[in-house]
């Protein structure tokens, strides 16, 4: 209810990666963000990442700032009016408070299926002027959005649910809000592994969906990729075989980043990861594999790598079973037997 105004790599990887920028920019949710840590500071009236867009909106929900359509309400971000569209702007670190009229001179239609963290709803007609700030949807059907608003004398901010939907409210996106910023715990994790000059390198999409929930974000080299409360990165040919092989659907979301793995009798060294589900090993020598199921068990149980070594192809049916080749012996399967290891 603002003040009314005026209106108006390999070519495995590559592959690998283009799936996952077209992914990125189909999907559509977030996760709250209250926790999230400070984003760095944008300049007044110029481009602000997500991240600090949803800081500078908890600021003022959590001093309790009371609704008024004049004044102002001053912290570290500023002096913007206590309404609606007065905190929207603060949010955005605008170079004064718009009105519910003016925001539309400086955001644009998106379509509601991508809505992101600190897009805005907003409406200034059917007899009510407001906006509020997108933070995620409630609902897998995406038909509750979960906002941050001020509304009305008598409220502070908070960050609730719509239960009854988009209430004829336009999604809209600022127009400096700059979408391949990392934030949350995709941007700890990112900055942490040394940002645009680390193993990643920039980025290429923003934050988006990971499937079976989580978050993830794409990068020039690899991705980010979160489940509560917790983020890993994924990159090179561990990678390509990751998402080639269905990704988490198939083996669930890392449960650590890349490291060095052991050398195995002849010589071999090289990386792994481990997913909830799966364990992925990689060598110069032997590829990116996946090793799952009782035939990890039976990896795990005979030494590893160190005494099997590397997998130089992924599990292959065989006559009553399965069976996975590594460097220096198979490993076989079926429910009658369950494993075995034979040496090559």
């Amino acid at each position: 209810m603002g003040a009314r105004k005026t209106r108006r790599t390999p070519a495995a990887l590559a592959l690998a990666l283009a799936a996952l920028a077209a992914l990125a920019a189909l999907a559509a949710l977030a996760f709250g963000l209250g926790a999230a840590p400070a984003a760095s500071a944008s300049e007044r009236g110029g481009s602000i990442g997500r991240g600090e867009v949803m800081d500078r909106a908890w600021s003022w929900i959590a001093e309790q700032v009371p609704y008024d359509q004049s004044g102002c309400h001053e912290n570290r971000f500023g002096c913007y009016r206590p309404d609606c569209s007065g905190y929207v702007s603060m949010a955005w670190n605008l170079d004064s408070s718009l009105t519910t009229w003016t925001l539309w001179n400086v955001t644009s239609d998106i379509p509601a299926n991508e809505l992101q963290p600190g897009d805005a709803l907003l409406r200034d007609s059917g007899g009510t002027d407001h906006v509020a700030l997108f933070v995620r949807w409630a609902d897998e059907a995406h038909t509750r959005p979960v906002v941050r608003e001020t509304y009305d004398f008598g409220h502070v901010p908070e960050e609730r649910a719509w239960n009854d939907g988009l209430r004829g409210f336009t999604p809209r996106r600022y127009d400096r809000l700059d979408d391949l910023m990392p934030y949350g715990a995709i941007g700890s994790k990112y900055a942490a592994l040394g940002g645009p000059g680390g193993p990643l390198g920039q980025p290429v999409s923003g934050e988006r969906d990971a499937m079976l929930g989580g978050r993830f974000q794409v990068f020039a080299n690899g991705m980010v990729i979160w489940r509560p409360d917790v983020a890993f990165a994924v990159y090179g040919e561990i990678l390509a075989r990751f998402w080639a092989t269905d990704a988490e659907r198939a083996w669930g979301f890392p449960v650590m980043d890349e490291a060095d793995a052991g050398r195995s009798p002849g010589g071999t060294l090289g990386r792994y990861q481990a997913f909830e589900r799966a364990l992925f090993l990689w060598s110069a020598q032997t590829g990116a594999h996946v090793v799952h199921g009782a035939i990890l068990d039976a990896f795990r149980a005979g030494g590893n790598e160190r005494v099997l070594g590397y997998p130089v192809a992924d599990e292959v049916d065989e006559p009553g079973g399965r069976a996975q080749r590594f460097q220096n012996a198979t490993i076989h399967w079926n429910p009658s037997r369950g494993t075995w290891t034979t040496t090559n």
